[in-house]
């Protein structure tokens, strides 16, 4: 079946009945599964920096509920990109955006390679997470709260 992705029943702006829409908050709340194995803690393969980001982002997200554990696999590629991240930029300040190669000639570091690729990564899997405002906030549909005012010759009409 092809056409647009269905979308959330909390975001969804198109005309749908009450039945529809209660039907399709049902299916939802169903396919909703738990954050054990989230807050479990880091996996244990992370190093040090990268546990600490998972666990940083996984506390934070807790508040509106935006993680479950299917989403385990990809923060834990965010938080090893980061962790890959923090440590190329941490060799760049210290040995310098430049080395010298084989013959002697000044060549860029290898690291400004590995920062480019691990920022890269991380920017994927936080649009696939959600983690950047901007991201969530296509999530999240304004409701309107003021009605429209009733046009005063309709009465007219009705008559």
């Amino acid at each position: 079946m092809q056409g647009r992705p269905r979308k959330v029943v909390g975001i969804a702006t198109g005309k749908i009945g009450k039945e529809k829409r209660l039907n399709r908050a049902v299916q939802e709340e169903k396919i909703k599964l738990s954050r054990n194995q989230l807050e479990a803690g880091a996996p244990k393969w992370l190093g040090d920096v990268g546990a600490v980001e998972y666990v940083r982002v996984v506390e934070a997200a807790k508040a509106i509920n935006l993680f479950d554990n299917l989403d385990l696999s990809v923060l834990a590629i965010y938080a090893n990109a980061y962790e890959m991240y923090v440590t190329a930029t941490q060799s760049l300040q210290s040995d310098g955006l430049t080395t010298y190669g084989a013959k002697g000639a000044e060549i860029p570091s290898p690291y400004v390679a590995i920062a480019d690729k691990a920022a890269s990564q991380i920017l994927k899997c936080s649009t696939k997470l959600g983690l950047a405002t901007t991201d969530r906030l296509k999530l999240i549909v304004p409701t309107q709260t003021e009605e429209r005012a009733e046009n005063k010759y309709l009465k007219y009409l009705k008559a």
